[in-house]
């Protein structure tokens, strides 16, 4: 009975042993690790490089494109830049272009008014009888607003008396120049006050 006794007890040991080596090479004892649970769910990850690599890219293909053409219209990052390609004026060289096509306007007016008044003037003209061609005399005229004229006077005489007389007759017979409404104040003025005309009839 002592016998069977102590082959249990050996038995016991030997087992308690083995077991307690077991679990040792198991890693059964080490308390300090912990095991974390595997996800059991997808986690949605978002690449953050992925916006600035096509950013990259879109601006190298503006660049390139600007490059072979400087005055294309290009966009980037929804800022729209174009190249200049008006040069820039001087102000004051605006200005005397402005002036000079104001100057050549009113010399084209003074030029026209100047012809209807030679013209009037020609038409009102009798020739008298027996006077030679080619005589020319030189008449200052002055003349109101309205186109009236209120003064003649002969400053150079063609020689022959009867003709000068004829040429202040055919300004007296036009009397008011009926244009003169559409003559600038400022004109008038300066070219149309005080009229000095070569009467040569053709």
């Amino acid at each position: 009975m002592q016998i069977k006794s102590d082959y249990f007890s050996a038995s016991f040991i030997s087992f308690v042993i083995h077991a307690t080596i077991i679990l040792y090479l198991t890693d059964f004892f080490y308390f300090e690790k912990q095991q974390r649970p595997v996800l059991s769910k997808p986690v949605n990850v978002n690449l953050l490089f992925k916006e600035e690599v096509e950013i990259q890219s879109n601006q190298q293909e503006a660049k390139v494109e600007q490059a072979a053409n400087p005055e294309v219209l290009y966009q980037i990052d929804n800022k729209i830049e174009l190249t200049p390609v008006i040069p820039d004026i001087n102000i004051n060289q605006l200005i005397q272009e402005e002036e000079l096509i104001l100057q050549e306007s009113d010399d084209l007016l003074v030029s026209e008014f100047s012809a209807l008044i030679i013209q009037a003037i020609q038409s009102a003209w009798i020739k008298p009888k027996n006077i030679q061609d080619g005589l020319i005399c030189d008449l200052r005229m002055t003349i109101n607003k309205n186109g009236r004229v209120i003064k003649i006077d002969l400053i150079k005489s063609s020689g022959n008396i009867r003709f000068d007389n004829s040429a202040i007759k055919a300004i007296s017979r036009v009397e008011t120049f009926s244009f003169f409404n559409k003559i600038p104040f400022s004109m008038y003025q300066t070219s149309f006050k005080n009229i000095v005309i070569t009467f040569n009839p053709v």
